[in-house]
């Protein structure tokens, strides 16, 4: 079949095009003067702790931004200059050339990389491209991500401990980048220690205990900086502030979108006051009262059948949405439709949309990228049952399935692609082994 890249010199061409997707991107936010987007993102709040680092900002911003994107930030600050965007840019674009490679190399490990849709399915990756543009620490969680994927890859194939050792060192950085990663002591960690009991490797209780003391370290480090910070024992103090946003985009029909800030001003004023009778309250103090007065809310005026059809709804647009309605907002590009709320009449926004797009290319573009996300989560699910029956596969398709579990969780409510960007490259993976096991069987056919 012509889908299978039988040509060395065009796989590797296709390969490296696809690795330099975020560099064509990059590229293309230069020509169009969109550097930082006008300040759209969040970037202030996790430059000011670089700057903090520096000696440039007398005052932290936030002891509850995990520290390895600010990190990031002072690396490049302290070689090219204070708040210099263009090298920031140019180098989440390098990072975001090796997460494609890694991402591909992991491919070929498992021997399904080699056919034209697999290798489509990265190169038009916008979730993916567009986060190596956007000054957040996303870029970096998916190049981490990544490189302990493709870690524990080599580690399954192989049983050489020092892939299981880097995978684990990949896990402590991801706790400390960003916080979603925080609940694989639930799911990921105990399959990986069943996984490892179950397979002929010498040291399995070295590899257990380097496992947990990789997931206690990364926790533990930011426990000790609020500690430092005021006393506080937290892992991190941005879970209350980022509950209420929850709440209030909940508090919408088909949640976030477009949340309710009167609710999130509502329970930022009674959090404010709660706050104040405690003297001295550290953040420790201030981000209990902040969950206990979004979890109050929920208890006391939210319709059950309503809530219930809100976060299936969310999961639905984060699972389903097109990230190129982040890049047209970013890029200020003129698609209108796509912007209506949909809150009151639902079926007439989607027919403004689908009516629309025969007159405005962009409305047509997502129209399209809409139905091959549909597509390809169909294609990834069949990849997870194929590979979940798959008994030489079982495991490594339920770890990698685990992650995928434990990042989305934290997305409820939260109906933006920009919750989905992590995933995406577990994504990429389990819709690989189903695309490889359609096309063999369609090849075997004939």
């Amino acid at each position: 079949m012509f889908l299978f890249l039988n040509s060395k010199k065009l796989y590797t061409f296709l390969k490296y095009l696809t690795c330099s997707a975020p560099l064509i991107f990059c590229l293309f936010i230069y020509l169009t003067e969109n550097v930082n987007y006008n300040d759209l993102f969040e970037l202030r709040k996790y430059s000011a702790t670089a700057k903090f680092w520096l000696g440039q900002s007398e005052q932290e911003y936030s002891i509850g931004r995990l520290p390895v994107y600010p990190v990031f930030l002072t690396v490049i600050y302290r070689i090219f200059g204070i708040d210099n965007y263009n090298a920031l840019i140019f180098f989440q674009a390098i990072i975001g050339f090796f997460s494609f490679y890694f991402l591909i190399k992991t491919l070929e490990e498992l021997k399904i990389s080699k056919n034209l849709i697999t290798i489509s399915t990265i190169l038009l990756n916008f979730s993916m491209i567009f986060r190596f543009s956007v000054f957040l620490p996303n870029c970096i969680f998916i190049f981490i991500l990544t490189i302990l994927i493709y870690n524990f890859t080599k580690f399954f194939i192989t049983n050489e401990k020092k892939y299981f050792f880097f995978f684990c060192m990949s896990l402590f950085l991801l706790l400390l980048t960003r916080p979603i990663f925080q609940f694989t002591i639930l799911l990921t960690i105990p399959i990986v220690v069943i996984y490892l009991i179950k397979i002929k490797v010498n040291h399995k209780s070295l590899l257990i205990f380097v496992l947990l003391s990789s997931y206690v370290c990364g926790i533990g480090i930011q426990i000790l900086r609020h500690y430092n910070y005021d006393k506080s024992i937290l892992y991190t103090s941005q879970s209350g502030h980022h509950f209420h946003w929850v709440v209030a985009c909940l508090s919408k029909k088909y949640a976030c979108g477009t949340r309710d800030m009167s609710v999130f001003n509502y329970l930022a004023e009674q959090s404010d006051l709660e706050i104040e009778k405690i003297e001295g309250a550290n953040l420790e103090q201030q981000n209990k009262v902040r969950m206990k007065v979004g979890k109050e809310y929920i208890i006391n005026n939210f319709n059950k059948d309503a809530f219930i059809f809100s976060v299936i709804f969310s999961y639905i647009k984060v699972i389903f949405h097109s990230s190129l309605i982040e890049i047209y907002g970013a890029l200020d590009f003129n698609a209108p439709e796509l912007y209506l709320s949909g809150e009151n009449n639902f079926i007439y926004k989607l027919k403004m949309v689908f009516s629309s797009s025969l007159d405005n290319p962009l409305n047509l573009f997502w129209c399209l990228s809409i139905l091959l996300i549909f597509l390809l989560r169909l294609i990834q699910l069949y990849g997870m049952l194929v590979g979940i029956k798959n008994r030489s596969m079982r495991f490594y398709i339920l770890i990698l399935s685990s992650m995928l579990i434990v990042i989305l969780i934290t997305s409820v409510g939260l109906g933006n692609p920009r919750y989905r960007s992590e995933v995406e490259p577990l994504l990429v993976i389990l819709g690989a082994f189903g695309i490889n096991h359609i096309l063999t069987k369609l090849k075997n056919k004939n």
